[in-house]
């Protein structure tokens, strides 16, 4: 479940040519016959004036020279970044200038280069596998690849990698100044590289990347873009009107080239919505150095989604599900459930409003995945309430999920709780302790398994 959800989460943070040569270039004789069989030849000469790259990436991918003026420029940024902030970088930011088509090929070319590297055998196809039978896409395999390609070939106008702690900006080629647009997404970016230089952002990375669990992600990486938003915005505020009209004429054509899912961008939703509204409590509460305080915890989506959660400092719980025996499945992968994992499955069926309300209510939550010789899985997750009230809401929003989707052809009441029969069967109940689900390709297994339910 969380394993697919991170391939759109966990890397990226969101992000003048050299002197022409000419190159001479000879035509080889060209023979023409006349009638008189007389022979001659003539010879041409051409100049082509080839544009040499100043420097290509990784991927031979073309960067752009930043120029002195640019140079100034981005020290100015620079310095405005660390006195918005109150923090000092430890050694000076690396970056990598690209055009639009040079950033969004590196996008591409790099999460492909690192997707063979993130995925064991199998557990690609159970991913996606996984994704249909919540009933987020029908898509197989490959297509979905290529929809997340495309995503991150398309969804940001700027970059920091935890890992390398490169940001990376498109720009416009051959020009000599950074224009408005432009500073103010390296404002952005160069505020993520103060945040990765001051709490090791790739040694965090690291961490979770070795422990495969990246469940702290969500909730610092919301604290880290909204502290970017507020310095962005700072910065833009001292603009005036005109600029201000400017700077948003010169934004680049990020669109995709093709239509991405919606529940892509939910994630978004936490890092850009509810974050911001979270850090100005913070701000107002302590000023931007309760923002820098602020980067070194680890809040949980649940306290970004509800500022009450966060200032108390009400974390999950643990939820213990038991492994259950299956004819001819085995455990394959395990994991914890959050608020955002809710959101992420229901809101696209039951709305922003409903999702978020019922996610904020979740003590803890836990998910077990089993897969057969055939590539079939059974899914079991377990879901704590705050209280009764909270667990009935929570209850209530996968009934609501359940009950507005076609793809379920009927629902009776067995085992004490609803199973939804379709291509996917799903049987949900709540025992005034818990939230239980499990997710089966063949109906049958449900009455299999039927006796382990209570002791989920």
């Amino acid at each position: 479940m969380r394993k697919y959800l991170l391939t759109l989460l966990v890397l990226i943070l969101i992000t003048c040519g050299s002197e022409p040569s000419s190159v001479d270039i000879s035509a080889e004789p060209i023979e023409s016959v006349t009638e008189d069989s007389t022979t001659t030849s003539t010879s041409t000469t051409t100049t082509i004036f080839v544009e040499e790259p100043f420097a290509v990436d990784e991927y031979g991918i073309e960067l752009i020279e930043m120029g002195s003026e640019m140079k100034e420029q981005f020290d100015s940024l620079v310095s405005f970044v660390e006195k918005r902030t109150g923090l000092k970088f430890t050694e000076y930011p690396k970056y990598q200038l690209y055009t639009l088509n040079g950033y969004q090929e590196y996008n591409a070319v790099s999460y492909l280069d690192d997707f063979e590297e993130d995925y064991e055998e199998g557990e690609w196809e159970r991913a996606v596998l996984s994704e249909n039978m919540w009933g987020l896409t029908e898509a197989t395999p490959d297509q979905m690849k290529n929809l997340l390609v495309e995503f991150q070939r398309c969804a940001s106008a700027g970059s920091y990698n935890l890992l390398d702690k490169i940001l990376r900006v498109p720009i416009n080629k051959n020009q000599k100044k950074f224009n408005l647009w432009e500073q103010s997404v390296i404002v952005h970016e160069l505020t993520h590289s103060l945040q990765g230089q001051v709490v090791d952002l790739s040694g965090w990375y690291e961490e979770m990347k070795e422990a495969d669990d990246f469940a702290n992600y969500p909730g610092r990486r919301a604290i880290m873009e909204a502290q970017a938003d507020l310095v962005q915005a700072r910065w833009e505020s001292a603009l005036d009107q005109y600029d201000r009209t400017t700077l948003n004429s010169q934004q680049p054509n990020f669109s995709c080239r093709v239509s991405l899912p919606e529940y892509f961008y939910i994630p978004n939703d936490l890092y850009y919505s509810f974050g911001p509204q979270l850090v100005k409590e913070i701000y107002n509460d302590g000023g931007m150095e309760a923002i820098n305080e602020a980067l070194f915890e680890l809040p949980t989506d649940e306290q970004i989604y509800s500022k009450e959660k966060y200032f108390s400092g009400e974390v999950y719980e643990e939820v213990v599900i038991n492994t259950i025996d299956i004819n001819n499945y085995s455990l394959i992968d395990e994991g914890d459930l959050g608020s955002l994992d809710m959101v992420y499955i229901t809101q696209g069926v039951i709305g922003r409003p409903n999702a978020v309300q019922a996610a904020i209510g979740i003590g803890g939550g836990s998910w077990k995945d089993y897969v057969n010789e055939n590539g079939d899985l059974v899914m079991t997750a377990k879901i704590s309430g705050d209280n009764k009230s909270e667990l009935s809401e929570i209850y209530q929003a996968w009934i609501l999920w359940a009950d507005n989707q076609k793809r379920f052809e009927s629902v009776e009441e067995v085992y004490g709780g609803l199973l939804y029969k379709g291509s996917t069967n799903i049987w949900l109940s709540n025992d005034g302790n818990f939230v239980k689900m499990i997710l089966v390709q063949d109906s049958t297994i449900i009455d299999e398994i039927s006796s382990q339910l209570g002791d989920l």
